[in-house]
């Protein structure tokens, strides 16, 4: 019996103490541990050594900056020094071998002068196959050179090897559009081969850009001749004429056609500027007979 109401006693108990804390959870759980005097107490501690700590640092960078300044100036004027001396260096090598370059390319122009000088005295004394050489070494040297295939073309010209002589001359045309010699080169070829109408063409583009090419005149006016058009070659003698009035060359041309055209004026007057140049040619009579006829 007595232990039954111990039992029952501690029961109420446990209940009341049950019911106490349930009524006080809600007020415990609200409450904001950091609003705790001994919290705050703690925050404001370390804030206070959270800034001693950045001026702490702030102050020992300051330090460091101060210590490793004169370092720093140091290896930047070091590395300018450096620097300035791989650009001397640079610049020196530069000049090194422009000035090396500068000289193997003069050795070379000086070489290719001779050799393309030999070419043509021995192509004047008509020692074709040792002109060819010489041309063909200048060209092992320089691959582009113009005069190298300039004096081969007309090498080949001379020798009526019209096929390779056009070929070098079209070449050239590609690289110079401004060369009277190439297009007299190709008239010339045309004409050899009896193409008159090309030839008069390669002819008028050479005169264009050389009016004073007093051959290039003698052979448009024997085109025109051959062409049958006796007008057109006495105006282009007449070109001619005025370029090189005494010219022995024109002046006989000019009297042929003068005497074609039945122009006895014009063919007495050139025949006095003949007799007045060259008083020796054995023509003069044979041509004076040919104008009395007119």
């Amino acid at each position: 019996m007595f232990s039954f109401i111990l039992t029952l006693i501690i029961l109420i108990c446990l209940v009341v103490i049950v019911v106490i804390a349930i009524r006080k959870f809600p007020a415990a759980r609200v409450v904001n541990p950091k609003s705790a005097p001994a919290f705050q107490q703690m925050s404001v501690k370390r804030s206070l050594l959270e800034k001693r700590w950045q001026k702490n640092l702030k102050s020992t960078g300051v330090k460091f900056y101060r210590l490793i300044q004169p370092l720093g100036q140091t290896l930047a004027l070091k590395f300018r020094q450096w620097y300035q001396k791989l650009i001397d260096l640079e610049e020196h090598y530069r000049h090194y071998v422009l000035k090396s370059s500068f000289k193997d390319k003069v050795v070379k122009e000086q070489k290719l002068d001779e050799i393309l000088k030999e070419a043509q005295v021995l192509q004047e004394n008509n020692d074709n196959v040792a002109a060819e050489k010489k041309y063909i070494e200048a060209l092992t040297l320089d691959e582009r050179n113009y005069e190298a295939y300039k004096g081969l073309g007309q090498l080949y010209l001379e020798q009526k090897d019209y096929e390779h002589a056009k070929e070098i001359f079209e070449f050239l045309l590609k690289v110079n559009q401004d060369d009277p010699f190439i297009y007299r080169s190709l008239g010339e070829i045309a004409a050899d081969k009896g193409d008159l109408k090309s030839a008069e063409d390669e002819y008028l583009k050479s005169l264009d850009l050389d009016v004073k090419d007093v051959a290039t005149y003698l052979d448009l006016t024997e085109v025109y001749l051959n062409l049958d058009e006796p007008h057109k070659a006495f105006e282009i003698i007449n070109q001619a004429a005025t370029i090189e009035p005494r010219n022995p060359k024109i002046l006989d041309f000019l009297i042929e056609v003068s005497i074609i055209l039945q122009d006895k004026v014009t063919a007495n007057k050139a025949l006095r500027q003949l007799k007045e140049t060259n008083p020796d040619n054995q023509k003069l009579n044979e041509l004076k007979e040919r104008i009395d006829k007119l």
